[in-house]
């Protein structure tokens, strides 16, 4: 992804058309959404290890190894919460059996105090018993309260994936459509038009016009490239691959009545400002001085 964000905004520079600050928000954006949804899966895996824990410590307890059914990874809507309420049925066993022992220590201590028995390490062992009882209940009970805020938690964790899933899915839309505008953005930054013929011909087809007056000896008229050009009327180059221009006669002399840079072609201009057989162009630059490009065949 990082790679991606790096050719658009290269791209972006290129074609001179598209805010850089505009793709620096979006990079920000999808920086954050990465790292909340990180977050969100570290808290997530914290959770499945602490149940794993509880599971482990309840199935050291006699007659409750019983099998928790299997997670399904990133939907705890589904398998982790059967795998919880086996847990939380166990959690609730093992409450019950530890109230089912208080009881019994209640009565053996009544029974002892009712027939005055004079055994003060019996008394103490119930005592320490009782209280043992008593710790492992409330351990007990904080882990079923754990758990049932943990469902709480694990829902709402389950509900932010799926909007930042959706996030990022529209994200990922965004940058599509944006990378296509780039290119072509790109593509029509580096479009040039191309026309050659005789003056006749030119004229025709409205690419070149004759301008100016004569009169007896005075004056005279110039072609010039017709005010709207229309690109339908032109052969379409990239500027940056097309770099040998074809003409019909590569024999013939031909002139550039157009405004790029001769200077830029590989062959040399002759004396009366014209050139012979095909265009070799050395430079993109040869295109800064305008789109459209006329030679006028001899």
């Amino acid at each position: 992804m990082r790679n991606t964000w790096t050719v658009l905004v290269a791209a972006g520079l290129l074609a001179g058309c598209v805010s850089k600050s505009k793709y620096d928000d979006l990079a920000t954006q999808q920086q954050q959404l990465t790292q909340e949804r990180d977050s969100l899966r570290a808290d997530q895996q914290a959770t499945q290890a602490m149940l794993a824990n509880v599971d482990s410590a309840l199935t050291a307890v006699k007659g409750l190894a019983v099998a928790p059914t299997a997670t399904t990874g990133d939907h705890p809507e589904t398998g982790d919460a059967a795998y919880r309420a086996v847990l939380l049925g166990k959690i609730r066993e093992v409450i019950s059996r530890l109230d089912a022992a208080e009881k019994q220590v209640a009565t053996e201590r009544s029974r002892l105090s009712a027939t005055n028995v004079a055994e003060a390490h019996l008394r103490a062992q119930l005592d320490t018993l009782q209280r043992n009882l008593a710790d492992m209940k409330t351990a007990a009970e904080q882990q079923e309260a754990t758990i049932e805020q943990q469902k709480t938690q694990i829902a709402s964790l389950a509900a932010r994936t799926d909007t930042l899933t959706q996030q990022s899915a529209d994200l990922t839309t965004r940058n599509a459509a944006l990378s296509d505008t780039v290119t072509n953005l790109v593509n029509e930054e580096n479009t040039v038009y191309y026309a050659v013929g005789t003056k006749d011909d030119l004229i025709k087809r409205g690419i070149l016009v004759s301008e100016g007056s004569k009169f007896l000896v005075f004056g005279g008229k110039t072609l010039q490239p017709a005010r709207n050009l229309k690109p339908e009327q032109f052969q379409r180059l990239d500027r940056r691959t097309d770099t040998v221009l074809t003409v019909p006669d590569p024999k013939k002399e031909y002139k550039i009545v157009t405004r790029q840079n001769p200077g830029f072609l590989a062959q040399t201009m002759q004396s009366n400002g014209k050139v012979k057989g095909d265009l070799h162009i050395t430079s993109p630059a040869f295109w800064d001085a305008g789109k459209f490009l006329i030679l006028v065949q001899d």
